[in-house]
């Protein structure tokens, strides 16, 4: 039978990057039996449409083995990709692939303080939840319940009572537990052991630095339509850029000590869990925890308003109107 890897999360793990690789390495992986179907990154189309009941789960499997039999090869194993399929409260509705698959879930565990800090920086950056995405990063926390699928013991314990526990992969986004990246990491809950000779995978996706994300998140982009968004967003990235090169802040930390250890106290008993009954050890996330006096990035622009005007907000205009200038003309 068909191996059905279903990729469901979360945010903020490279998940971008995974699903870039796979597309990027499409033929490949295909002539090695792994197919990425639609020939697309991010299969969000197919989970909409199925949690929105306009496609059954049947209809769903008998396509994507109807264009698995379109290759010439033998295909053993199918990706299907989307992280937002963790924000799900209830994922029962996926466990009737196990009719048509062996289905296999995999998941990816970033510690709940640093994963919040991107999602923060992630949400003011896209401004898709118009109520977070001007959010002051306490007012951001004092959500924290909102993200259900942070609570990883809950959701996994779920997806155990859907697909059976030992059809459920996580493993721990931290750099000495993906000695070879999270790219690597994943393809190795896939079977693909050896990815050498594939195309590297790309860095994509990543956060603005804290001083930009200020500016960004006093900025109105998720009420700009989507093809001058993208203008905004290319000017962001500009400014981002050459502020970089002038020594800014490279602290990533943004809590401080004291919510940190709040936050992962409210995970400490779900995490315990998780680490014993997944990798049979006491301890889930292995990297030590910031020190009390860790500096911490500044999300502060300049009082001064010249040298706002200077550095935030000069540039990017100036980046707009040069992006203006390059877009060709009708005639």
């Amino acid at each position: 039978m068909t191996t059905l890897y279903l990729h469901v999360g979360t945010h903020r793990t490279a998940t971008s990057s995974i699903q870039a690789f796979m597309l990027s390495n499409w033929d490949a992986l295909l002539s090695r039996g792994v197919f990425h179907p639609m020939r697309i990154a991010r299969h969000f189309p197919i989970f909409n449409a199925i949690f929105a009941g306009r496609r059954s789960v049947s209809e769903v499997s008998q396509d994507l083995l109807l264009r698995a039999s379109k290759h010439t090869n033998a295909i053993d194993k199918i990706v299907l990709s989307d992280e937002d399929v963790c924000m799900r409260t209830d994922l029962s509705l996926l466990g009737e692939f196990r009719k048509h698959f062996d289905v296999k879930v995999v998941f990816a565990l970033r510690r709940q303080d640093l994963w919040l800090e991107s999602w923060y920086l992630q949400n003011i950056k896209w401004q898709w939840n118009k109520s977070l995405s001007h959010c002051t990063l306490s007012e951001f926390v004092d959500r924290i319940e909102e993200f259900h699928w942070a609570y990883y013991d809950r959701l996994l314990s779920h997806l155990d009572e859907v697909f059976g526990q030992e059809n459920v992969l996580p493993y721990v986004f931290e750099k000495a537990q993906m000695p070879a990246g999270p790219v690597a990491a994943f393809c190795k809950r896939i079977g693909i052991d050896d990815i050498s000779g594939l195309k590297p995978a790309p860095h994509v996706n990543s956060s603005y630095s804290p001083t930009i994300a200020e500016f960004v998140r006093c900025l109105p982009f998720d009420e700009a339509p989507d093809k001058y968004r993208a203008k905004l967003e290319n000017a962001v990235k500009q400014v981002d850029k050459t502020l970089a090169g002038k020594g800014s802040d490279n602290s990533t930390l943004l809590l401080d000590y004291d919510t940190r250890m709040r936050i992962m106290e409210a995970h400490a008993e779900g995490n315990a869990a998780i680490a014993r009954r997944y990798f049979g050890r006491d301890l889930l996330f292995l990297e030590q925890m910031p020190a009390p006096d860790e500096p911490l990035a500044q999300m502060v622009l300049p009082t001064d308003t010249a040298a706002l005007m200077r550095d935030y907000v000069a540039p990017m205009i100036r980046s707009l109107i040069k992006q203006h200038a390059d877009t060709p003309t009708k005639t």
